[in-house]
């Protein structure tokens, strides 16, 4: 079998299949983030959460937000997938599951926005007592030391909450792009095949992911401009990972399981 294609040639695709393309996917970039900062905002105005049940409700709330916003995600999957297979990306491609396949959308974004949704909701509640025990707040803990143990009991919970979140998905990165290869199948069926694809590559997606972190602080240390630059390059290098990832792998007995 082939070799796969190294971070670096993969970026180097995603430049060149960017160029005279940068205003139609930072239009839709622009799309997605106001529609989803002015939910965002109303949860911020319309939930307070300084109390339990606020962070649950504040939790559930977010959920709901991430599968709306897993419609923005899935469109721009069909943008970049066009991209790196040479054809013109429209900025209404954005609104492409909007219109079709919307409970297949549905289905997959349930799975990671649960897992993220569950496995984070424990460090709030942790976060919630930690607050509690700080100078100023106004239930204080008697013995200073007392609060130690709250506060490393709420980075465990972090910690493992971002280590489950983030193995679920990149298993499933793959979901939204094998469904416009694979439109007939269903939800079930594709999450089995991303699963498949990713055995053994999960590895090297987060190293693409991790490598873009001092691009991603140098764009928002410009106001967020250059965020305009660096998501599309991401995005666009992502796509090519799966291109790399179906020309390689046998995707015939991945869709056939």
């Amino acid at each position: 079998m082939d070799q796969y294609l190294s971070s670096a040639s993969l970026k180097s695709l995603a430049k060149g299949q960017l160029l005279g393309k940068y205003g139609t996917v930072t239009a839709a970039y622009f799309i997605h983030f106001i529609c989803v900062l002015v939910i965002n905002w109303s949860i911020t105005l319309l939930i307070a959460s300084n109390s339990l049940a606020g962070i649950f409700l504040t939790a559930a709330a977010s959920f709901l937000l991430s599968l709306f916003s897993g419609y923005f995600i899935a469109g721009e999957a069909y943008i970049y997938l066009k991209i790196a297979c040479n054809q013109k990306p429209l900025v209404s491609d954005l609104f492409h599951f909007f219109r079709g396949d919307t409970a297949k959308v549905l289905s997959i974004r349930v799975v990671t926005a649960g897992v993220a949704a569950v496995s984070m909701l424990p460090a709030s509640v942790a976060s919630y007592f930690v607050t509690r025990t700080l100078p100023g707040a106004s239930v204080l803990v008697n013995d200073a030391y007392e609060g130690a143990p709250l506060f490393l009991l709420f980075a465990v919970l972090l910690l493992a909450g971002v280590i489950v979140s983030t193995y679920v998905e990149l298993m499933l990165s793959q979901a939204f792009f094998l469904m416009l290869d694979f439109p007939d199948y269903p939800a079930a069926r594709i999450i089995q095949m991303s699963i498949r694809l990713m055995k053994g590559n999960m590895g090297r997606l987060l190293y693409i992911e991790l490598s873009f972190i001092p691009l991603l602080l140098l764009g928002s240390l410009s106001c967020g401009i250059g965020l305009l630059w660096v998501l599309p390059y991401l995005a666009a290098t992502q796509a090519n990972f799966y291109l790399d990832l179906v020309r390689k792998k046998p995707v015939s007995e991945t869709a056939s399981m």
